[in-house]
């Protein structure tokens, strides 16, 4: 008896890797009706997520201002749920009806203003040769000059205005196709804050039970990151939010080219760290720049101004040093996201490398290596 489950033992041994070779081939060969298979169910179950996706993502940056309310002025739950959704519906309406046709009306105005612009530059920079004595005989560096502005800067400048446009347009169309995934996410949201300690009582029991030893480190974890990402996401959007009303009123003081568009810029650029102020002053400038040197000048001085004192009152105010990340590797974190990631991640970069610093710094002292 022993010996005969000796022999089907070693048949066994000798039969798996057959019948895995066998498997293995009609993958191969059915690959493609495979990946087919497999990439619809998961647009499918994609597409059954996504309000749940879009409900939590709300859930979880509302919960803040919620708990805020509640804490700050003693609301009860339903009545601090009605107020945050009641104010963000009206922001939503006020700038779809006044900002959004504006900024839109900004962008079609700079994409066919753009080749005079590219005009009133090239005669600019002649004047400024003209006034430093440097006469240009040389022909075929005038040609040169004019080349490098007809066949490079015009189009250029043409094509990102235009991609300016098409972007705004996508996110309106985006909107809209995604109106009703929306419409459920807003409905999924207010049930998870008004049930959420439910839920995560019940997370928290699934927790202990998969993870055993490893729930106490898994939590703690878990709550750093929340409260670094939570707190960072909304206190850099009222950051923002503030900045770019800023710009758009001084600008606006300043009689710059379109300052509501160029504010709304900066505000959202604001939102990446260390580069996006910069990012959103180099568009201001350039913009205005087409249309009037001396204007350009100044609204680089005021967004540098601005910038600063956003830098040394607003951000200390309302993000202040929660996150904790010195600039080197803020510069990284930013850096590496902004080539694998999209913007998410490169909001997320900053509060996610805090996390992984405060841990190395615990596993340094921990080895008494700090």
């Amino acid at each position: 008896m022993d010996e005969i489950k000796r022999e089907l033992l070693k048949s066994v041994k000798y039969v798996i890797p057959i019948i895995l070779i066998f498997l293995g081939v009609l993958i191969l060969e059915n690959s493609s009706s495979i990946y087919n298979f497999v990439s619809t169910n998961i647009s499918t179950v994609n597409n059954l997520l996504a309000p749940f996706f879009i409900g939590f993502m709300i859930a979880y940056i509302l919960n803040q201002p919620m708990k805020y309310l509640e804490s700050k002025f003693k609301l009860k739950r339903g009545i601090s749920i009605s107020l945050i959704y009641g104010i963000l519906a009206l922001i939503i309406v006020f700038i779809w009806l006044f900002i959004i046709p504006i900024i839109k009306s900004n962008i079609n105005d700079i994409s066919t203003s753009i080749p005079l612009g590219i005009g009133q530059a090239e005669t600019l920079i002649n004047n400024i040769f003209s006034k430093l004595k440097l006469n240009i005989n040389n022909q075929e560096a005038k040609v040169q000059i004019n080349d490098f502005f007809t066949n490079i800067l015009l189009p250029l400048s043409t094509t990102t205005a235009t991609m300016l446009s098409d972007f705004l347009i996508n996110i309106m169309s985006s909107i809209v196709s995604y109106i009703f995934n929306i419409f459920l996410g807003i409905v999924i949201s207010i049930y998870l804050l008004l049930s959420k300690e439910k839920y995560l009582e019940v997370i928290n029991i699934l927790s202990k039970k998969v993870l055993a030893k490893y729930y106490l480190i898994v939590k703690e974890f878990i709550n750093i990151l929340d409260k670094n990402i939570g707190v960072y996401i909304v206190a850099k959007a009222i950051d923002s939010t503030i900045y770019g009303i800023i710009c758009t009123s001084i600008l606006y003081l300043v009689n710059a080219k379109y300052a509501l568009f160029l504010g709304t810029i900066a505000g959202i650029t604001n939102m990446i760290p260390f580069f996006g102020p910069i990012i959103g002053t180099i568009v201001a400038v350039i913009i205005n720049l087409f249309f009037s040197f001396d204007k350009a000048i100044i609204v680089l001085i005021v967004m540098i101004v601005v910038q600063q004192l956003e830098s040394t009152i607003l951000e200390p105010y309302f993000v202040g040093k929660q996150v904790g990340v010195p600039p080197i590797f803020t510069i990284l974190a930013v850096t590496i996201a902004s080539n694998y990631t999209g913007f998410i991640g490169i909001l997320l970069s900053v509060p996610i490398t805090g996390v992984i610093l405060m841990y190395g710094k615990r596993f340094l002292e921990k080895e008494k290596l700090l």
